[in-house]
């Protein structure tokens, strides 16, 4: 598979999980008006929005539109004495991104039981691919070598992040469809005669 064809898969990979981040937040609004659990829909919305974003972004850096935005925020941060002493800051940003990722991973893994909570893994799994957006942008040397040597980690990882996350919208949109017609549910199951 070519580069170009791994973005533009990335990109609709977002895309697609963006899409049904905003049905599954329908969804909730739907189940709540109802009087059913539904209250997740601010965070589904929130969470389709930031993949349609940042789809966006990407695909503006992938056809050029971005080209000399490097090369102004470094003229900008020279021109107010930011530049020279970069390295440390760099160091502490892309520490900070690394942390926050494993948290938000963490705190969704957690709390991938509760089926009302389960947005939080979606949110773990949307923050891999930012977060990957971020330390890129954030540009520390290091970095960008290993980006160099292995391009193809940064598009496995959104591919990843955007699968987890799908997955996850997908479950809480089947689960707010309720049980498919003719079927038994649980509770009868269940429940005594």
């Amino acid at each position: 598979m070519s580069d170009e064809t791994g973005k533009y898969l990335c990109i609709a990979a977002l895309m697609i999980t963006g899409l049904l981040g905003a049905c599954t937040a329908r969804a909730c609004s739907r189940a709540h008006r109802q009087g059913q659990p539904g209250s997740d829909r601010a965070i589904w919305a929130g969470l389709a929005i930031v993949c349609v974003l940042f789809a966006q972004t990407r695909l503006a850096r992938v056809l050029g539109w971005l080209k000399g935005l490097g090369a102004w925020l470094r003229v900008l941060a020279r021109e107010h004495h930011f530049y020279a002493g970069r390295r440390p800051i760099q160091i502490v940003a892309t520490i900070a991104v690394v942390l926050v990722v494993a948290v938000l991973l963490a705190i969704g893994i957690a709390s991938a039981w509760d089926y009302i909570k389960r947005y939080r893994l979606a949110i773990g799994f949307t923050g891999i691919a930012v977060g990957f957006g971020l330390i890129r942008f954030i540009s520390l040397h290091e970095v960008d070598a290993w980006n160099r040597t292995l391009p193809w980690v940064w598009d496995a990882a959104e591919l990843i992040a955007a699968m987890g996350a799908s997955s996850v919208a997908a479950v809480r949109l089947a689960q707010l469809r309720g049980p498919p017609r003719g079927s038994v549910s649980r509770t009868s199951e269940i429940s005594p005669s």
